[in-house]
């Protein structure tokens, strides 16, 4: 005979293996997010000059220079 999976409900896996019911996704979209606010950290004590443009830039540079740290060198 051959095995058959049982087809859980979506966010089963999750919750067994995070002891609650939190997403996969939501998880590492959390911690992309945090990555980018601790490279933006800097980046704001010098550039941001209380302009929500700047703002908006400094936050797009940290979520490149993100990107650009996980390439294969």
């Amino acid at each position: 005979m051959k095995d058959k999976k049982k087809k859980y409900e979506v966010g089963f896996e999750e919750a067994k293996l995070s002891g609650g019911s939190v997403f996969q996704q939501g998880v590492a979209q959390s911690k992309q997010n945090k990555a980018i606010r601790r490279i933006a950290e800097p980046l704001m004590e010098k550039h941001w000059h209380d302009k929500v443009v700047n703002l908006h830039r400094i936050y797009r540079v940290a979520e490149y220079l993100y990107n650009r740290k996980k390439r294969i060198k």
